[in-house]
């Protein structure tokens, strides 16, 4: 058997690997870093493309990983939010994804925000029962929950 180039070699295992996961490794750094930062693991962010992948029928090469964890967490706070307060995030407000792969943000304006912590203050006893993603995203906003939960003292 003739030698291979260790250099040609390591790039096609790249490659190859890249078939399974087109991510880049920043892409993949933010979609588990929110994750774990909004009380999920990184079995969960797959779960989540897995699930829009499935959900679009697309390829999970063709998918944004961010956007879609990011969305997760939104539709997590959106659910929270409107039980306790009857608020949407999406109808009532403006709040969205911008889904750009590592570059993916949370979309709003200043009086989204502002109208929104107005109808938090009318409920700070139901705050502390929100979850570690509604208050990620909260905090990702720039709400601070914990602020809004002492305003009753």
């Amino acid at each position: 058997m003739e030698s291979i180039d260790k250099d040609y070699l390591k790039n096609e295992i790249e490659n190859f690997k890249s078939q399974f996961c087109p991510y880049g490794y920043l892409d993949i750094q933010k979609a588990v870093a929110d994750a774990i930062a909004s009380g999920h693991d990184g079995d969960w962010a797959f779960e989540q493309v897995e699930q829009f992948s499935e959900s679009c029928e697309t390829k999970i090469a063709n998918i944004d990983p961010c956007y879609v964890v990011m969305d997760s967490i939104l539709q997590i706070a959106r659910n929270e939010i409107e039980e306790i307060s009857g608020f949407d995030l999406q109808n009532d407000a403006g709040f969205d994804v911008y889904g750009n792969f590592m570059g993916s943000t949370y979309l709003y304006k200043d009086e989204d925000v502002e109208k929104l912590k107005a109808v938090l203050s009318e409920h700070p006893l139901s705050l502390g029962s929100l979850s570690d993603s509604a208050k990620y995203f909260l905090s990702e906003i720039e709400i601070d929950v914990e602020e809004l939960i002492n305003m009753e003292d």
